[in-house]
């Protein structure tokens, strides 16, 4: 691996040990100390202070993350001057935490880094022979240093006792020996201090040699013993996948095909396994298709290499175009396929825990978004998945998102009656797709009955894009789940604001979504962010509507932009229906799309005859 190369390009999963070293003892904020400003410069300038921990230890735990992912994701992508692998290797050697700096060492495929001859960070001396010898030479001294003429038989017990306390300390010790081994067995490679375990385990023959002198009735045979250890693990080599450097439309064959590793092999002292990308991604999505599989390098290309905004390219806009929980999305010109938005799933995940949060929401998205094709749902194209990070493509939508608009304060009306009404009818799809029925072949007769229904999980203004006429297009789909018709969940999903009150308790249905639209039509209505501060401090806009309107009256909070309003009463009305706090008295999409509608064209009917 190339010491110059970025950290923020590094393949998914490759800091993962790094990462767990440094949430011991805090480690993380050891290393933050140690961050140049300018890793170029010859004058130290602390980077981080008190304060940027802090923030980090409050993201951490918002995210349920870790501090030292956090740290790498923000390191890695700030600055002027990007952090490398060798800076990385460089700071943890300030800091003094060797163990991280010797994985590092590993993976450059170098020496591992020279350590302090004194203090804590000192190599460790584990030669067992070594160690022991101390006690060895005590055991030298025996009944020959006593007086053959010595007649104290109290003093004689004495000497016999302390010696079977020494022997009782040894046995024990050589137990905890044995146990030792069978770890050093089980971890294989790993390193440890400046031997590794490998080599721990070779010594096996000191192992023997002491424990000869000492009574072993109880104790089994050590060879036997890490034999039968060596039987239950074998030695696996990890080699590092093949991809494929084409864009394919159909994968087919891609099982076939060498798969591709998102983890680097730079040799046996490698610890992370290589994650099979068969193993993480839905094959449902390497089989579709329908969906094409883009090159990452040819991603990065059209992107102008995903920088931290947006500008203009020689083929059109290029770069940053926005940020969520999940990823970042970036726009880009293809040649073939015209303006794409490229959603980059964040890229540091924690393989060996459960839930696999990032992989699963690249899963969920891909595959809804396939399943999923309406005029009012943005239209996904492909992904990617041959490069350090997962990506999501769809086809770029350049009027921006609804919560810009509403923030540019340039919608009229009839505009935002046909975005509540194109909202609606995309919700209504998602709410009204049901998913396949399994036939039975020989009888050409449904054998699974059961109906499941998407619903979308996150709907908010911000995942409503709109065309340059105005047309919404539902995105952001991470989220989107096919149920029955209630979902437990564990946690909360979705965004606080939007979110019904059995969302808090992790209850998921379909009325789950007629909540959180019914706050967008208030955000329409009132031109107001979901969440209003007020003198009272910061409020939720359902409460704060309810708390500012008289008499049910939504006319003094009326966005101001637009000159004559016509339809806000009704449509206010129908709100109220959708944020019912029972979800049993909130009304379907269907029924929803059929009072918007009615209050559109019906409004539109009365003004037309008024005015003949």
């Amino acid at each position: 691996m190339d010491r110059n190369l970025e950290l923020r390009k590094l393949p998914i999963g490759s800091l993962y040990n790094i990462e767990n070293t440094l949430e011991i003892d805090n480690g993380w904020q050891k290393v933050m100390a140690f961050i140049p400003k300018d890793p170029l410069s010859d004058h130290f300038e602390q980077k981080y202070t008190i304060e940027h921990m802090r923030l980090i230890q409050e993201h951490a735990k918002e995210t349920h993350r870790k501090c030292a992912e956090v740290l790498f994701d923000e390191w890695g992508t700030s600055g002027r001057i990007r952090p490398t692998i060798e800076t990385l290797k460089q700071v943890l050697i300030k800091a003094e935490i060797f163990r991280a700096a010797d994985e590092v060492a590993t993976m450059l495929q170098e020496p591992l880094p020279p350590r302090p001859s004194g203090g804590p960070a000192a190599a460790i001396d584990i030669n067992i022979t070594s160690l022991l010898s101390g006690d060895s030479s005590e055991q030298t001294t025996g009944d020959g240093d006593l007086d053959s003429n010595e007649t104290n038989k109290d003093f004689n017990h004495s000497k016999k006792k302390n010696l079977f306390d020494k022997t009782t300390k040894q046995v024990k010790s050589s137990t905890n020996l044995m146990k030792f081994s069978t770890i050093c067995q089980s971890l294989k490679n790993k390193s440890f201090g400046r031997q590794t375990t490998a080599q721990m385990v070779t010594q096996e023959k000191d192992l023997i040699k002491f424990s000869s002198g000492i009574p072993t009735e109880e104790l089994p045979a050590l060879s036997a013993l890490m034999s039968k250890q060596n039987d239950k693990s074998s030695n696996e080599t990890y080699a590092e996948k093949a991809t494929e450097s084409t864009e394919v439309s159909g994968t087919s064959q891609a099982k076939s095909q060498s798969h591709q590793s998102w983890f680097p092999t730079n040799g046996p002292h490698m610890a992370p396994p290589p994650i099979d990308i068969y193993s993480v991604v839905d094959s449902k999505i390497l089989e579709d298709t329908n969906l094409i599989r883009f090159e990452y390098s040819q991603l990065e290309v059209i992107t102008n290499y995903f920088p931290e905004s947006k500008s203009e390219g020689p083929s059109g806009p290029c770069g940053k175009i926005g940020k969520g929980g999940f990823g970042e999305v970036f726009v880009g010109s293809h040649p073939t396929h015209g303006l794409l938005a490229v959603k980059k799933v964040r890229c540091y995940l924690q393989f060996d825990c459960e839930p696999k949060v990032a992989i699963k929401v690249f899963n969920a998205e891909v595959k809804s978004l396939s399943q999923l094709r309406h005029d009012n749902i943005v239209p996904i194209l492909g992904y990617s998945v041959d490069g350090p990070t997962p990506c999501i493509v769809c086809k770029y939508i350049e009027g921006g998102s609804l919560e810009q608009k509403l923030a540019q304060k340039v919608l009229t009306e009839t505009e935002r009656m046909g975005i509540m009404i194109g909202t609606a009818e995309g919700l209504k799809y998602i709410h009204n797709t049901i998913k396949p029925v399994i036939m039975d072949s020989a009888e050409s007769q449904p054998t699974n009955l059961m109906k499941t229904y998407f619903i979308h999980g996150d709907v908010k203004s911000a995942n409503i894009l709109l065309t340059t006429d105005c047309v919404p297009k539902l995105c952001d789909f991470g989220l989107a789940k096919q149920l029955e018709s209630t979902y437990i969940v564990s946690s909360m999903m979705g965004t606080s604001a939007y979110m019904p009150p059995e969302g808090f308790t992790g209850t998921i249905t379909r009325k789950t979504d007629i909540f959180s639209f019914g706050i967008v039509i208030l955000e329409l209505l009132t031109g107001l962010r979901p969440i209003v501060t007020s003198s009272n401090g910061n409020i939720n806009i359902k409460n704060y509507v309810e708390e500012s309107c008289k008499d049910n009256e939504i006319d003094n909070l009326l966005d101001p932009v637009v000159d004559n309003w016509t339809k806000a009463q009704k449509v206010f009305t129908l709100a109220k229906r959708c944020l019912e706090m029972d979800r049993n008295l909130r009304p379907s999409m269907d029924e929803v799309c059929a009072m918007l509608n009615r209050i559109n064209y019906h409004e539109s009917y009365e003004l037309f005859y008024a005015r003949v």
